[in-house]
């Protein structure tokens, strides 16, 4: 049997998952088990952390800040935020393991009110530590702005959650595996079970494939599968069935539902052999001669059965063992696309949190990245792209703009001509939405477009300076419609131009910035009409919301 792991070997295996994700957000974390008491943290910290944490004072008041802080979370078992006598913002987040409080976790960062003159001033003054030198670190290291703790916390809230299901559902697959034992026939169908069992799949397509191969193994007539779980997507009931088409599917339902299932209630399992329809069941079919069936239970929860009917001979233990064995694997699956399922729905939240932070940053450029989502939509429906590699550019194209997270505000929304400095800060945005994406691995496929989107075809573009076909065909569709809402909608530093205006100025970029048949394609398009249906867009105009995107 694998070894159990206590509530701190847990905890450091979240830290030590997530020290590198945090340092890369330019965070830093403590865990705490739930006694309050500290783990060991071997987390990276940025320069300016480590000259502010040098100093005793700073080192003692931020130590302090984060102990209360934990104490908090842990007696209420909810999330908490302080700021520490420094000015980092520091959130508090409860780790629960299968719904139980086994600690708590601390992000700690520095913000961008950290460099305020006055703020900046008083901090040096205290810890006596020279202002030109620190300010050099602390512009690197101060990232985010205080307001945006909500959106920090809702992410690593979904960072932890699923680190913990990782290890849920590791620790019950290699359980469950330990404990396999029994003729080759059996191994083999266990290991062909457990090797699809990949929760993006749907469970019709799992579950089919678990019937073909058992009713091969245990040779009877039929099997089949019924799964009344609603928490799973399915508008209605489940049943998958292989072999004999002699019962239908609604006698089977019958069967199931009415027959099998309540008899689940005082036992794990149920084996009849050489049923008599004189004395049976009215539910029992004169087509079944013998029947076994277990039940598929997720979270002590009875959600469906496998059942196999109509042996040649008698069904014995074996079979018994066999099933159930293939039920209990099957039970993980639905349990994991369960949580496959909730996980995608918390992360769908978290994506459309941000991606309305980063039009929030700036009121001029509101609905911006939904309106570039659905052209870039349609741009890539129209060239015939699979559905979905098209889902993952319109996301792309929500999200294009995320790195403006790290951009400060007043060079966002600047009236002015932005000088040669703040024009390489904006030009910084590609790569730190990158950057922050890299770290959620759902989110891979639409990188390349995130990071290419201000690439150009001549070469002249940022961050990398690609050309031509080495510009990814993602980053030059979202670079196209990002330029075009770019020129029709209003700014701060100049009106909306014409469609007119606009439709010669991306001819006049045509095999420059532009890639020429994107052009093509866009301006064939009825721009008047594109342009009413872009601002009939709102809030919940986001595609992705009912698609089983990852």
């Amino acid at each position: 049997m694998p070894n159990i792991l206590s509530s701190r070997d847990v905890l450091q295996a979240l830290l030590t998952d997530l020290n590198a994700k945090a340092a890369e957000l330019g965070m830093v974390l403590t865990a705490w088990d739930e006694t309050a008491q500290p783990l060991p943290a071997n987390g990276e910290v940025s320069e300016f952390c480590r000259i502010v944490q040098d100093c005793k004072a700073a080192r003692q008041g931020c130590a302090k800040a984060r102990r209360e802080l934990a104490q908090v979370v842990v007696e209420t078992n909810q999330s908490s935020r302080a700021t520490s006598p420094w000015g980092c913002r520091l959130l508090g987040i409860p780790v629960r393991d299968r719904h139980r409080l086994i600690g708590a976790v601390v992000v700690e960062f520095p913000t961008l009110e950290m460099l305020d003159e006055e703020h900046f001033a008083r901090l040096c003054d205290r810890l006596e530590l020279d202002r030109q030198v620190l300010r050099g670190y602390a512009h690197q290291a101060c990232r985010y702005a205080a307001d945006e703790a909500s959106h920090v916390q809702d992410m690593f809230t979904m960072f932890l959650q699923d680190q913990l299901r990782n290890q849920d559902a590791n620790q019950a697959l290699t359980s469950l595996s330990m404990n396999l034992a029994g003729t080759y026939e059996e191994l083999s169908l266990l290991y062909h079970v457990s090797s699809s069992m990949k929760v993006s799949q749907e469970p019709t397509a799992f579950l089919q494939d678990v019937c073909d191969e058992l009713r091969e193994v245990i040779s009877v007539e039929v099997v089949l599968a019924v799964v009344h779980d609603t928490r799973t997507r399915m508008d209605q009931d489940i049943l998958v069935k292989a072999g004999s088409d002699d019962i239908d599917t609604r006698q089977l339902r019958l069967l199931a539902a009415s027959y099998v299932l309540p008899q689940f209630q005082d036992a794990s399992s149920l084996v009849l052999n050489n049923i008599f329809h004189s004395s049976g069941s009215p539910f029992l079919s004169q087509s079944v001669r013998s029947l076994i069936a277990v039940p598929l239970t997720v979270e002590r929860e009875i959600i469906g059965l496998v059942m196999g009917l109509n042996k040649s001979g008698e069904f014995d233990s074996y079979d018994a063992k066999l099933i159930s064995s293939i039920a209990g694997q099957s039970s993980v699956f639905l349990a994991n696309h369960r949580m496959y399922a909730e996980l995608q729905e918390l992360l769908v939240g978290v994506l459309q949190s941000l991606t309305e932070s980063i039009d929030a940053k700036d009121p001029y450029t509101c609905g911006h990245s939904r309106r570039v989502a659905e052209i870039s939509r349609r741009m890539a429906e129209a060239i015939g792209l699979e559905p979905q590699r098209v889902q993952q550019i319109y996301l792309a194209g929500l999200l294009h703009d995320v790195g403006k997270i790290g951009v400060p505000e007043a060079i966002l929304c600047k009236t002015g001509k932005l000088t040669d400095k703040e024009y390489k800060i904006i030009q910084q945005h590609p790569s730190i939405g990158a950057k922050i994406l890299r770290r959620i691995r759902n989110l891979e496929p639409i990188i390349s477009g995130v990071i290419s989107h201000h690439e150009r075809m001549d070469g002249r573009g940022y961050p990398n300076g690609l050309s031509g076909e080495n510009v990814p065909l993602e980053g030059r569709i979202l670079g196209l419609a990002d330029s075009w809402d770019a020129m029709t909608s209003q700014r701060t530093y100049r009106q909306a131009m014409s469609l007119q205006k606009a439709e010669e100025e991306i001819r006049r970029c045509a095999g420059t910035q532009f890639d020429p048949k994107l052009v093509d394609l866009f301006l064939s398009w009825n721009l008047p009409t594109l342009m009413k249906d872009l601002n009939a867009l709102n809030v919940h105009d986001l595609h992705f919301l009912n698609e089983r995107f990852f």
